[in-house]
Formats: structure tokens, sequence, C-alpha cells
């Protein structure tokens, strides 16, 4: 290695760290968005198209996950804490993880009913991956952090009123549901997606953490 690879290797990465990440929340957000349009639309021509966007959506980021943990091993000096980075990567990979693996059921399963709190859920995940997309880009700015602090609130909220959409939800399919196969699917879908709202609450928390450690 020669010196000048060396010192390369010991300036901060700041601007090729942040595109990365923005990069891959605007993935996770349009998946998010492609989800949500699933389950707003009763059009099965329309719900392929979508639900295979949300699948490259879900190999595009992978990519990008890829390259972020490349640029953390490569560089000796990292914009804030390496592990933390690594793990806001793995946090933001599994919410894209989890909204594909939520489509993937929906795709396979075909449920004959789509339960109206099926579209809360939707809706709750996309607010949430919006909120993930603003603190992401506000990650440039983390000594001004209200923005990013702002957002994590908002995450929260969103994870706890899907919890209470979640047994509203179940309750409400063991009481109408009468076919057994179609009960299994729903309930497996609707895990999926309150799971979902549990992968973005680990964003937040990952990031109120990298907040704590700059201020």
């Amino acid at each position: 290695m020669s010196i000048g690879d060396f010192f390369k290797k010991l300036i901060p990465k700041d601007k090729h760290f942040f595109p990365l990440y923005e990069d891959l929340s605007g993935h996770i957000l349009k998946a998010a968005t492609a989800l949500h349009e699933v389950l707003e639309h009763d059009d099965p021509v329309k719900h392929k198209d979508l639900l295979k966007k949300i699948k490259e959506y879900e190999s595009q980021a992978d990519e990008y996950t890829q390259k972020i943990f490349d640029e953390i091993d490569k560089s000796f000096i990292t914009p804030f804490d390496r592990e933390d980075m690594h793990e806001l990567t793995s946090s933001l990979d599994s919410v894209l993880d989890s909204i594909n693996g939520t489509s993937q059921r929906i795709r396979y399963y075909r449920p004959k009913n789509i339960p109206s709190e099926f579209k809360d859920f939707a809706k709750l995940i996309l607010d949430g991956c919006q909120y993930i997309n603003t603190a992401v880009i506000e990650l440039k700015n983390l000594k001004k952090p209200n923005k990013i602090l702002k957002a994590c609130r908002k995450m929260t909220e969103i994870e706890s009123t899907a919890d209470d959409v979640y047994h509203r939800t179940i309750s409400g399919i063991f009481k109408k549901e009468k076919d057994a196969i179609e009960l299994i699917k729903q309930k497996e879908i609707v895990e999926n997606l309150e799971r979902t709202t549990d992968r973005v609450e680990d964003v937040s928390d990952i990031l109120k953490t990298i907040v704590l450690k700059m201020a």
C-alpha cells in the first residue's frame, strides 16, 4: 500500500457513506409505497406488478447494504461509531426484508379477503418508512439532531399504534373468518405486517443511540 493510499483510508468518507444510506432508505420507502398500494387496491394485475417491484427493491437494497459494509470494513475512520453503522445498516435492511416477506406471502397465499386493518397497517408502515427516510437524510447533520429525534419519536408512536391495530385485527379475524385456511393465511400476513413495524422501531432505537453518542 502506498503512503497516498494509506492517508486516503484515514479520510472520513462522509460523502460516500451518506449517499449510500440515502439510496438504501429510498428503496425502503419505495417498497413501503408499493405495499401500501397493493393493500389499497383490488386489481390482481396491478398487484402482480407491484409485488414484483417490491422484490426488485429488496434485491437492489441488498447491493447497497453490501456496499456500505464493504466501505465500513475498508475505512479507518467512519462518520460515526463503526458498530453502530453496522447495526443501522442491518436494521434498515431488515425493514425491507420484512416488507418483502409480507408481500411474498400476499403473492403466494392469495387471501380471498383483505381485512380493512391490513390497509391501516400498510399506512403505518409507509409513514414509518417516510420517517426513516427523513432521519437518514439528516444523518449528515448529526450536530443538529432535532429532525432525527422528531422522526424517531414518530416511529416509536407508530409501533405503539401498530400493537393496538394488531390485537384488533387478530380479534376480528377469529370472529369473522370461518374458513380455517383463510384464517391461517390472514393471521400470518398480519403477523408479518406487525413485525415490520417492530423493525421500523429498531431503526429508531439505533438512530437515537447514534445521536446520543455524537452529542
